[in-house]
């Protein structure tokens, strides 16, 4: 009972830990001027006028001015140097490695309806993914120079309230996400440890300081110009180490006491939150898109990024399921067998330095938010603030993963949260408000509607198997 206590009170501490960001950013918004600075996520001025009450009746909102012609030349919208296949690597970098690791295990929980349950994920995704696109071509003329597109988006349909569930959500999820790749790269340096030294005493606790020792050097020294470079590392790898994790399971060979797991409505719906955080990423869509050359290419971005996903997923899902059944470990690595120790060590290498990369593209944004709150400055790379900013964010982070060492449970509760309102809720939301009147505008509010009301039942069912599975994992 004492243990049990200890680990309520360390879970309480580390969920904490992780709103304090949150408290950062409350702070921030609360001290912002409205007459100087209309959303705290853009401070420059509006060059068109706000969408009308009731909607952009005739969707030409975007053609009223607020400022002369002379003075719009000064706030005309620039344009990123990222292409539609550059910008397909940063979503497929997101999130995938985790979730090469974590849908196996999804895929034997929920069984063959496992692919029809991703594969509705991917359509749903894919329609959101295309709105929330949709959206910030409607505001990034409002907008010229903004740092936070997708918090723009709410502020523009729903004024301050938008604004903020946008940032809550996108901060949640961030985090999780890194203390996910932090928990991963930390069971691989425990793995590649054991197998080199030969004993099984290796403290996982330790290799969680040390990855968050690694994470919070290259959150230092990554450069911003090396941004694309991560993203095509981190993509790249994600697809070279899940072929290796094919050709480790047909190695290893099935299950000599193999079956097949007993599904549950539990079981299935933990799978779906842990598909929600495979192909989630929506927080960061409006960003990629903002550093395109043609932001009217995203949606062939994201069409691609998906499909991209789909094709490393389901052969390593399905091999999975097929081979373990009811023994598929959270982790794919832990099931594939330690006398293919060179294999292995290859496998555990590139999965470790993945994750590293990928929870750089994940942490880069939140850091970068706290430092505009304390007034750091991000393009000083050795400056004091914003080294101690990002050594503080990293801490945070450890101190979550050593509370709730498990990575599997936070792909599953931050999916069923955070990842799916930014997901399947908000895009929607704010599409209804600000998508125009044309001869399909009653099929898209209405599409809209469905989606919105899928996901808050989906999102509640999910975290409520997530967190009665929490209570039983700590």
């Amino acid at each position: 009972k004492q243990w049990y206590q200890r680990r309520v009170r360390g879970a309480g501490c580390s969920f904490l830990s992780c709103f304090v960001p949150l408290l950062l950013m409350a702070a921030e918004l609360k001290g912002s001027k409205q007459a100087a600075r209309p959303s705290a996520a853009c401070p420059l001025p509006r060059i068109y006028s706000p969408v009308p009450e009731g909607g952009d009746t005739e969707g030409e909102y975007e053609s009223i001015p607020l400022i002369s012609a002379e003075d719009r030349g000064k706030y005309e919208v620039g344009t990123g140097s990222f292409g539609m296949f550059g910008t397909a690597l940063f979503i497929v970098g997101e999130m995938t490695g985790s979730g090469i690791l974590g849908v196996p295990q999804a895929l034997a929980h929920s069984g063959y309806t496992g692919i029809l349950l991703m594969l509705i994920c991917v359509a749903v995704a894919s329609y959101t993914g295309l709105t929330l696109s949709r959206n910030w071509m409607h505001v990034r003329d409002q907008y010229p120079e903004c740092s936070k597109p997708y918090q723009s988006i709410g502020y523009t349909a729903y004024g301050k309230a938008g604004e903020v569930a946008v940032q809550i959500c996108a901060t949640v999820t961030l985090c999780g996400g890194c203390c996910a790749y932090i928990l991963i790269a930390a069971q691989c340096l425990a793995k590649f440890l054991c197998t080199e030294l030969e004993t099984d005493s290796i403290n996982y606790r330790e290799c969680v300081l040390i990855m968050g020792a690694v994470f919070s050097i290259v959150l230092i020294f990554g450069a911003r110009s090396e941004s694309l470079l991560v993203a095509f590392f981190a993509t790249t790898l994600s697809a070279f180490f899940s072929f290796l994790i094919i050709y480790g399971i047909i190695r290893t060979g099935k299950a000599k006491d193999y079956h097949p797991f007993q599904i549950t409505a539990k079981s299935w719906f933990l799978s779906f939150g842990k598909f929600l955080f495979a192909f989630g990423g929506h927080s960061a869509f409006p960003n990629f898109q903002k550093e395109m050359k043609k932001p009217r290419n995203f949606p062939g971005s994201v069409l691609l990024a998906f499909l991209v996903k789909l094709v490393l997923y389901i052969p390593l899902g399905v091999l999975g399921m097929l081979y373990f059944g009811d023994k598929t470990q959270p982790n794919i690595l832990s099931d594939i067998s330690q006398d293919l120790q060179v294999l292995n060590v290859c496998i555990l290498l590139l999965v470790a330095i993945q994750a590293i990369m990928s929870a750089t593209i994940l942490g880069s944004p939140v850091a970068v938010m706290i430092e505009g709150v304390v007034g750091a400055k991000s393009s000083k790379v050795m400056s004091s603030k914003r080294i101690a900013v990002r050594v503080l964010f990293v801490a945070g982070v450890v101190v979550i993963c050593e509370a709730i060492p498990r990575f599997d449970l936070i792909m599953a509760l931050i999916g069923g949260t955070t990842i799916n309102t930014a997901v399947f809720i908000l895009p929607s939301l704010f599409h209804i408000k600000l998508a125009k009147r044309d001869q399909w505008h009653t099929f898209k509010i209405v599409l809209d509607m469905l989606t919105m009301a899928f996901g808050g039942i989906a999102g509640c069912v999910c975290t409520y198997a997530a967190l009665a599975n929490l209570s039983k994992g700590l």
